[in-house]
């Protein structure tokens, strides 16, 4: 019982600790050549309104 009382209360911080976290705003250049918003700064705020999905892949 207590094992399963510790896992729940450790998913219920880390959700709570990603909502938390999860909603800064930044800027960054978008650097993809294919993109209509490329050399322009964009972030969280430039879509406001919209759902997005934000992915920071890195390729060697």
């Amino acid at each position: 019982m207590s094992i399963v009382f510790f896992r729940m209360k450790k998913i219920t911080v880390l959700f709570i600790t990603s909502i938390i976290l999860g909603q800064y705003d930044y800027s960054l250049e978008d650097i993809n050549p294919t993109s209509e918003y490329y050399g322009n700064n964009v972030g969280t705020s430039f879509f406001e309104g919209n759902i997005t999905l934000h992915y920071f892949g890195h390729f060697t």
